[in-house]
C-alpha cells in the first residue's frame, strides 16, 4: 500500500472510531446515571457462579444467555495432539530448546498481568529453555520468596503453543457460531499466588484450566459503576483502581464496591470458565497451574455496547493520537 493511500486508511478508520466514541458517549452517560440510580440504595452479596455441562445445555446456549458459567466438560471434547498440561509440557521439553526470557516478582507484590500500577516489584529476569522452566514451576518447585507468571503466545516454543490453539479451536468451532480469535489466545502458566486485577474485555472469552486451580471474581456490566474504574476518556487500559484482590479493598476508599454483586468460582483442573464481553473479572492462582484464555472475535454488536467506550478510546489513543504526540 502506497504512503498516500495508508494515510487515507488511517484517517478513515480515526474518523469511524472517532464517530463510535462519540455516539457511545451519551449512551455510556445514560447507562452510568441509571446503574447508579439502581444500585444506589443496594446491599451486595457474594453468590456462586452456576456450574453446567455441555452434556445438558450447549455452548451456543451458554453463550446466547450472556452470563458466565463454569462448564465442566468442555475440555473433554478437545482432542489435544499434545495436552497443554504439566504431563505435556514435559513430554514437549526436549524437544523445545530455544531459550525465553522469565521474569520472577517479589512475592508480597505479585506479578500482575499487562499492568505495572499495583506494586508490582521486579525480582529477577533469567533465560531458561521450557525443560529448565518446567521443572522449576512443577517438578522442583518455585522459590518460596518469588512469584512466576509467564504467557506463551501461539509464536512461541516452535509452534507448539500455536498447534494447541488450533486443535482447541478446531474442537469449538462446531459448538458454537463465533469465530475464534487464534492469535488473542495463549498459554498462561503461573505460579501460587499470582493475581490477574479486576478488569473487563470487548471479546467473549474461555478460560481453560488445564492444571492447577484458581480463584475466579466476577461482576456483572450494570456493577462497572460500582468498582472504581476510570474514566473511560482516559488512554488506559481496562484496569479497575480496586487493590489488586478486590476483596481487600477498603471501603472508605471505594464506598460503592459495597453494593456490587460479586460471583466467586474455584475453577478447577479440566473445567472451564465462561466469560461474557464486559463482564469484569479478577483471578487469582491457588497453586501452580496452567490454563488457557481462549478468545472468539468481536462481534459487531459488541462494539456498540457502551462498554466499549473504553477500549475504543483506548485503540483511537494508542493508534492515532500517541503516535503524533511522540514525533
Amino acid at each position: 500500500m502506497s504512503a498516500t493511500k495508508q494515510r487515507v486508511s488511517n484517517a478513515a478508520k480515526a474518523a469511524g472510531l472517532a464517530g463510535l466514541i462519540g455516539a457511545l458517549t451519551p449512551v455510556h452517560a445514560a447507562q452510568t446515571a441509571i446503574s447508579r440510580a439502581r444500585t444506589g440504595r443496594r446491599q451486595g452479596t457474594t453468590v456462586p457462579l452456576d456450574r453446567v455441562r455441555l452434556a445438558d445445555r450447549s455452548l451456543r446456549e451458554i453463550m446466547a444467555a450472556g452470563r458466565p458459567v463454569v462448564i465442566t466438560d468442555l475440555i473433554e471434547q478437545i482432542e489435544f495432539r499434545n495436552r497443554p498440561d504439566i504431563a505435556g509440557f514435559l513430554r514437549l521439553a526436549p524437544t523445545t530448546t530455544t531459550a525465553f526470557g522469565v521474569k520472577s516478582y517479589r512475592r508480597h507484590s505479585p506479578y500482575f498481568l499487562y499492568v505495572g500500577d499495583y506494586g508490582a516489584e521486579l525480582d529477577r529476569v533469567e533465560r531458561m529453555d521450557l525443560a529448565e522452566f518446567t521443572d522449576r514451576m512443577f517438578v522442583t518447585g518455585h522459590d518460596d520468596d518469588s512469584c512466576t507468571y509467564k504467557l506463551f503466545s501461539i509464536d512461541d516454543l516452535d509452534g507448539a503453543i500455536a498447534g494447541m490453539i488450533d486443535d482447541i479451536a478446531d474442537a469449538l468451532a462446531p459448538l458454537t457460531d463465533r469465530h475464534p480469535d487464534r492469535r488473542a489466545s495463549g498459554v498462561w502458566v503461573g505460579s501460587e499466588g499470582v493475581v490477574t486485577p479486576l478488569h473487563h474485555d470487548a471479546w467473549t472469552g474461555l478460560l481453560l484450566q488445564m492444571d492447577g486451580s484458581k480463584r475466579v471474581a466476577m461482576y456483572s456490566p450494570a456493577d462497572r459503576v460500582n468498582l472504581s474504574f476510570v474514566s473511560p476518556f482516559q488512554p488506559t487500559d481496562r484496569w479497575s483502581n480496586l487493590p489488586a484482590r478486590s476483596s481487600e479493598a477498603d471501603a472508605a476508599t471505594h464506598p460503592r464496591l459495597s453494593k456490587a454483586t460479586r460471583h466467586e468460582a474455584r475453577l478447577d483442573a479440566g473445567e472451564a470458565l465462561f466469560i461474557p464481553p464486559y463482564w469484569s473479572h479478577e483471578v487469582e492462582a491457588l497453586e501452580a497451574n496452567i490454563s488457557i484464555p481462549f478468545r472468539f472475535g468481536t462481534r459487531s454488536v459488541d462494539y456498540v455496547n457502551p462498554g466499549f467506550l473504553r477500549p475504543a478510546v483506548e485503540v483511537f489513543h494508542g493508534k492515532f493520537v500517541a503516535p503524533r504526540t511522540s514525533r
